[in-house]
């Protein structure tokens, strides 16, 4: 809570230096102490509270019997397929995988969606930069993904046949972030 204050006191000043003048100080100033107390805040949400907003998601994790990784204290980088990803896969794949039978496939490819430590999209740009255009991302299943810019966007992928575009805002989780990803990364690359 410390350093809430004085974050918040820059951030006032560097607006207070960036206006015009005008009617608008006041809401200007508010708007820049509310975006310095929220970049300083930590998130109460672990990774698994998150995926309530994305319950076939979440129901995938939980029949993998994930929970207990995605809630506790290690970091982790969730590559979050959405709902219009999940219903683009082959009719019959998520019954198959939420079956007995089809549990450690799951596991696999929900592994090869979970990258050790929180790495944001700031991380993730410098990386590309850096990599003179692209950068490589182990998951926790041990594969290699391949991340490159197109446009203003990222796309990853295991190099091979499929790859997904992050898509929508970053959610930052007490113990790691979730992206958003427009596809499921190929079933054949899990392990």
């Amino acid at each position: 809570m410390r350093g809430v204050l004085p974050l918040a006191s820059l951030a006032l000043l560097l607006a207070a230096c960036g206006q015009q003048g005008g009617d608008g100080n006041a809401a200007s100033s508010a708007t820049a102490e509310s975006n310095a107390a929220t970049a300083t805040a930590v998130p109460k949400d672990d990774l698994a509270a998150l995926l309530g907003s994305q319950p076939r998601l979440a129901g995938l994790i939980k029949a993998a019997g994930m929970e207990p990784i995605l809630s506790g204290k290690e970091p982790y980088t969730l590559l979050a397929p959405t709902d219009q990803a999940l219903d683009a896969l082959p009719a019959g794949t998520l019954e198959r995988l939420q079956s007995p039978v089809g549990k450690a496939e799951l596991t696999g490819l929900l592994r090869h969606h979970i990258l050790p430590g929180t790495i944001l999209i700031a991380d993730v740009a410098r990386a590309v930069e850096s990599g003179g255009g692209k950068a490589t991302l182990a998951t926790m299943a041990g594969d290699p993904l391949t991340v490159t810019k197109e446009g203003n966007a990222f796309r990853i992928g295991d190099g091979g046949s499929g790859s997904a575009r992050f898509v929508g805002d970053e959610r930052p989780a007490s113990n790691g972030v979730v992206h958003q990803i427009d596809a499921v990364l190929p079933l054949a690359a899990a392990k």
